[in-house]
């Protein structure tokens, strides 16, 4: 049986000790300029706002709350709440580590009941929704689980808007298989 491990400095995976490639690594090959233009602090700004919503949201869904929100992450969470709330939203499992044939890994947020169908979701923060990305990453998080999902979803929490829960289109086993091969052969 494998052992995955994930070492948060430096965003590392390991399956039996060694390290595999992240979704989010590939991604970045896939989108390369995704944040060209984007100061570094910002992004860091941005990482942290979002890691808390993450880390609020799975330690309410677990019942253990550790963090203390200020009144913007709270606009956030009670979004969060007011979703989970509209669509009937039940958490399955949340952050588990997925791996691919040890060619990559990754950890999506959350499977949940979405109005009684099972669902990959993840969690968003960001200003704008870039549903050709998340597709991406629901699918390679998806086919790394090994089974399909009724829905890939994203949990929208913008700051300055409501809320939404937005459904993301999958890709083709064939489109991921033949970025797979590219990623192969470096």
């Amino acid at each position: 049986m494998n052992k995955y491990e994930y070492i948060d400095d430096g965003h590392i995976y390991l399956v039996n000790g060694v390290i595999v490639p992240s979704v989010s690594e590939i991604l970045k090959k896939i989108f390369p300029d995704k944040y060209k233009n984007v100061p570094e602090e910002t992004l860091t700004r941005k990482a942290a706002y979002g890691t808390i919503i993450h880390n609020y949201i799975e330690q309410y869904e677990k019942g253990i709350i550790t963090i203390e929100l200020n009144y913007i992450q709270e606009a956030s969470f009670n979004q969060y709440l007011r979703l989970k709330d509209k669509y009937n939203i039940k958490v399955l499992e949340q952050e588990k580590i997925v791996n691919y044939k040890d060619i990559y890994a990754g950890r999506f947020d959350m499977i949940a009941k979405i109005e009684n169908q099972k669902c990959l979701c993840d969690i968003k923060t960001t200003a704008s929704l870039d549903k050709e990305y998340l597709s991406w990453q629901l699918s390679l998080y998806e086919y790394a689980y090994g089974k399909k999902f009724d829905k890939l979803y994203a949990i929208w929490l913008p700051k300055k808007e409501l809320g939404k829960l937005v459904e993301i289109k999958r890709k083709s086993k064939k489109e991921i298989n033949k970025l797979l091969e590219e990623i192969k052969n470096g």
